[in-house]
């Protein structure tokens, strides 16, 4: 979906701030998601091409928002990110339909590669 934004649902406040800044420095327009919002209805809203997840969420959050995104009539890509040792919440995370399930590390260091990757797949 061209000119979608990208849905970034992330707690901590400079790591959301650094994903931000990389999407605009790459033409996207982030969209963040607040504790406080309601994902089905921000997703339905927004439209987004992409929804990046921290796994470091409540899990019941980060599920909540996996499932609003694949519930949609065209739903966006999803990449999660979290900790390298949290082999568990991975799997959940690829078993709950994410696209790409990635390190924090890894994250930081390629993400224009992997929006890349997910918006052209």
């Amino acid at each position: 979906m061209p000119n979608a934004p990208v849905l970034v649902a992330c707690h901590d406040l400079l790591f959301r701030s650094k994903v931000e800044t990389t999407l605009r420095h790459m033409g996207q327009q982030p969209l963040s998601l607040r504790a406080s919002d309601d994902p089905a209805a921000v997703i339905a809203a927004g439209q987004p091409s992409l929804v990046i997840v921290d796994l470091t969420l409540a899990p019941a959050r980060w599920h909540d928002i996996i499932a609003a995104a694949r519930a949609v009539d065209q739903p966006p890509r999803i990449l999660a990110f979290g900790s390298h040792v949290d082999r568990a919440a991975q799997a959940e995370a690829r078993a709950a339909g994410c696209d790409l399930v990635v390190a924090n590390s890894r994250l930081a260091r390629e993400l224009p590669a992997l929006v890349e990757r997910l918006l052209h797949a």
